[in-house]
């Protein structure tokens, strides 16, 4: 897939709502370099993986992320252009990701953060699919996000064996689990109220009305994302 971002469209095209449109482009901001990372500690492994078949679906989970995150990027200029400032938050992501984790902590450690966020982008992708939630957005971004949600659920175990493959300690996973979804959960939301912020939108009452729905009364998305973390 090869998307083409239309120069002119709505600043609000996820149905005209701030929120809607801020968690996404925030999401846009957070999955290039989370993928960047996930193939960083998932390439390491693969150097000493003897099994055929899991080398084999290991170098297309490669190709297939490179792909997210280089179609997520293109999004970037329509953003800088819209007059948002995003350059401050991409280098503490960055910083944090290659850092603070990839390069201190050991490879295990690093797959064990990255089988955590597969497991909750699988979430979302399977609530994006399920719940028709991006009916309402912009033609081509939907396409970019349901194209996305289909393949993280197609590859969805491949890290998981690659972490099976290094270690089968069940409490390196269970840092994992927690550390991935505090990374994940706090840069889409601090991406999130960035994007308010310039907008002057941040202390706007539907706003907020929108993201408590979301999170907590009604797509309820906060306890789907517990009770995911319970299941892995």
């Amino acid at each position: 897939m090869s998307f083409e971002f239309p120069k002119e469209m709505e600043k609000y095209w996820f149905g005209n709502s701030p929120f809607k449109t801020h968690l996404l482009n925030s999401l846009t901001l957070l999955l290039p370099d989370i993928e960047k990372y996930l193939i960083f500690n998932v390439n390491q492994r693969l150097k000493l993986i003897e099994n055929p078949e899991l080398l084999q679906t290991g170098k297309a989970f490669i190709g297939q992320e490179a792909q997210h995150s280089l179609q997520h990027t293109k999004f970037w200029e329509n953003l800088r252009a819209s007059g948002y400032k995003i350059d401050l938050y991409l280098r503490c992501l960055k910083a944090v990701l290659f850092k603070a984790l990839a390069n201190p902590l050991n490879n295990q450690f690093n797959l064990a953060i990255s089988a955590g966020i597969e497991h909750l982008t699988t979430l979302f992708a399977e609530f994006a699919l399920e719940e028709n939630f991006l009916q309402e957005a912009e033609p081509t971004l939907k396409n970019l996000f349901e194209w996305h949600a289909v393949e993280e659920i197609e590859h969805k175990s491949v890290v998981f064996d690659v972490l099976q493959n290094s270690t089968r300690s069940y409490l390196v996973r269970l840092l994992g689990l927690v550390i991935s979804h505090l990374l994940v959960l706090v840069f889409l939301n601090l991406g999130l109220v960035m994007l308010l912020y310039q907008d002057k939108k941040l202390l706007d009452k539907k706003v907020w009305q929108e993201m408590i729905q979301f999170w907590l009364t009604q797509e309820k998305v906060l306890f789907r994302v517990l009770f995911n973390a319970l299941k892995y």
